[in-house]
């Protein structure tokens, strides 16, 4: 749904138009994934799985 000009980001948050970027930019995300991913990578690795440094 692209308005004339493709409007970036970066211009959008500077032109305060970020409700026109939104609406040009659907969000295709899996929110449930992301969550996943996000707190197994917000989890302190145990000493198994960290890899061992050889100097």
């Amino acid at each position: 749904m692209a308005i004339g000009k493709y409007l970036s980001l970066e211009e959008a948050l500077k032109k305060g138009k970020l409700k026109e970027f939104a609406k040009a930019h659907p969000s295709t995300g899996d929110k449930n994934l992301f969550d996943r991913l996000f707190n197994a990578m917000a989890k302190k690795p145990s000493k198994a799985g960290r890899a061992s440094k050889k100097g």
